[in-house]
């Protein structure tokens, strides 16, 4: 692709040998949504687990991070305070770069599956908010197991 062809999309990725480029370009488009509210099912495969859930993009997760830490307890001008001392920390070390991450909200842990005469149904541990390196993704497909 030339780069006139590029110019117009800033979503383009270039290949890289650990990082699946299609995930990459998916990943994103999802980081470009300044609404944070865009979305995508995804299964993965991590570590030899399925975990399934929304891909979402970083500025998303890190919207619902915050107001899930708000309701841990403790005060949230703390957690708010912390959270933003990350964030600076974070801006300068590129070993924690956003894009070496991916975010599932309403990931669910597959462990097993219950089979009824209504079909299968993947079991397992969920998590509102969830974040893996990239790089530990073994393979994805869009969508959820029913």
């Amino acid at each position: 692709m030339s780069e006139d062809q590029s110019a117009g999309h800033s979503h383009v990725v270039r290949p890289d040998p650990v990082r699946d480029v299609y995930l990459m370009t998916i990943l994103a488009m999802l980081d470009e949504d300044s609404s944070n509210k865009s979305a995508v099912s995804v299964t993965l495969q991590v570590g030899g687990a399925l975990v399934t859930g929304e891909l979402i993009g970083h500025g998303r997760w890190q919207d619902e991070f915050k107001a899930w830490l708000a309701t841990i307890g403790g005060s949230s001008d703390v957690l708010a305070t912390v959270f933003d001392a990350i964030d600076q920390e974070r801006a300068g070390h590129d070993q924690d770069d956003p894009n070496q991450f991916l975010h599932l909200r309403n990931a669910k842990f597959i462990t097993n599956y219950l089979g009824s005469m209504e079909g299968i149904t993947p079991q397992g541990p969920e998590r509102p908010l969830w974040r893996t390196r990239i790089a530990e993704v073994q393979g994805w497909s869009l969508g959820r197991p029913q």
